[in-house]
């Protein structure tokens, strides 16, 4: 499919087409991209799964997380219905893919397993029907089958929670497989597995789903992130331009100062979040008031952003950059409560922005908020330091003092030029004793 051209500008909030129930155990959502096609995608779990949308968490259901990649997806619920073809109705998830005019079919599609003890009906008929192209499970082991056949075992991404059980210790019927391997069997050559261990991760759960009361948040986006990257090279995507999906939503963040179309290049519950200063909106409503009154016209007219490096991964990009302004109105978000001092300021920053598809989902916006407030000359030189140094407390009436170790624009000079200061300056003794008055 191969890289995405720049996306169409936005008109609106995002919002998505609600998606098309096949039969009580079988949903189909079309991709909740901007492109609006991409390749198709099977999630298999539980009848009783707690799939509905978190009231605590902001992460969606797996339904509209992985429409959000691109993926046309079809979700069933296991044990399935007779009249969709048994307890694993996989034949009639591949005709609804291959019917959905947003599906590129290919030579099939991948499948999620969200099922935290996999029965063997679905063990089975994933691993044996050919238009499964790659698995990915949080089932804690590598699916497998006793069936005879010339072809490997399509590529599996194990994802499994909980510490490694010691071999002396009793066993589950199914103990947990050996990262990254996978061994042939008489009955099937093996084929690639790949897997990753969450060790605070609650086992034989549904840890992954944001409803569910064992929900891990920090585990489950690693292991999205993973998903998402081992199964688009099997599928042929869906791959999209990521920098220019995020040079989009600059333009219209601090180019054209405009929040509806800044709003329209993100998810429809994004979250940006500046981390020294925890400013910043979580979900579409507050995010979008976040904007209008906080951010985007509480810029500085000459506020501009000097890159220095940029990662683009998966599903994310990193930038390192320099951050400068004339501080001649209140800056919110960055310098909250500070009036105007008139000072330029030139600040290092990093963002690490993750997106899902060709849209933005979430901000995580760091700097030195130290660096700032010492170009605003709002930080002493020495502070009161009140423990004992070398095991002794200050003199009768005196009192230590410490140095901050503190640097201003220098520090956004050395991040563009590693030689344009010397390294280490602000070690050594940089303490004092004064007179305690």
């Amino acid at each position: 499919m191969g890289e995405a051209a720049p996306p169409t500008p936005p008109v609106g909030p995002t919002s998505y087409p609600s998606p098309q129930q096949i039969s009580s155990h079988i949903t189909l959502q079309a991709p909740l991209s901007r492109r609006g096609k991409g390749p198709g995608l099977i999630l298999v779990l539980d009848h009783y799964a707690l799939l509905e949308a978190s009231e605590k968490h902001l992460d969606p259901p797996p339904l509209q997380k992985w429409a959000e990649e691109g993926f046309a997806v079809v979700q069933l619920l296991v044990p399935g219905k007779t009249e969709d073809g048994g307890e694993l109705p996989l034949d009639k998830a591949l005709e609804t893919l291959k019917g959905c005019d947003a599906c590129i079919f290919g030579k099939g599609v991948g499948v999620v397993s969200y099922i935290s003890r996999i029965p063997f009906y679905v063990e089975e008929g994933v691993i044996q029907h050919p238009e499964i192209l790659a698995v990915v499970s949080y089932g804690g082991r590598q699916l497998s089958t006793l069936h005879e056949a010339d072809t490997a075992l399509p590529p599996q991404l194990v994802h499994v929670a909980g510490p490694k059980v010691a071999r002396r210790e009793s066993l589950p019927l199914t103990p947990d497989p050996e990262p990254s391997s996978s061994s042939p069997t008489s009955t099937r050559p093996a084929g690639l597995v790949k897997t990753f261990r969450y060790e605070d991760a609650t086992r034989d759960s549904n840890w992954v789903l944001p409803a569910d009361p064992n929900y891990s948040k920090r585990n489950a986006g690693i292991a999205h992130t993973r998903s998402v990257a081992f199964l688009k090279p099997f599928l042929d995507g869906p791959y999209f331009d990521l920098e220019a999906v995020w040079d989009e939503h600059c333009l219209y963040e601090f180019g054209e100062r405009a929040v509806e179309k800044t709003m329209a290049t993100m998810v429809a519950q994004p979250y940006v979040n500046h981390i020294p200063t925890m400013t910043g909106g979580i979900g579409k409503d507050r995010l979008t008031a976040f904007y209008t009154h906080h951010f985007i016209f509480s810029n500085p007219d000459d506020t501009a952003l000097s890159l220095v490096s940029r990662t683009v991964g998966t599903d994310r990009v990193i930038d390192e950059f320099v951050f400068s302004l004339t501080h001649d109105k209140e800056v919110p978000w960055l310098l909250p409560g500070i009036p105007p001092t008139g000072k330029q300021l030139e600040i290092p920053f990093t963002s690490i922005v993750a997106m899902r598809g060709d849209r933005l989902c979430h901000e995580h916006i760091s700097w030195d908020q130290a660096t700032a407030l010492k170009q605003l000359d709002l930080l002493p030189e020495y502070v009161p330091f009140r423990y004992p140094i070398d095991g002794k407390e200050a003199a009768e009436g005196k009192r230590f003092e410490i140095k901050l170790p503190v640097a201003g624009k220098e520090t956004a000079a050395k991040l563009v030029d590693e030689g344009s200061g010397e390294s280490n300056a602000l070690m050594g003794k940089t303490w004092r004793e004064v007179d305690d008055v």
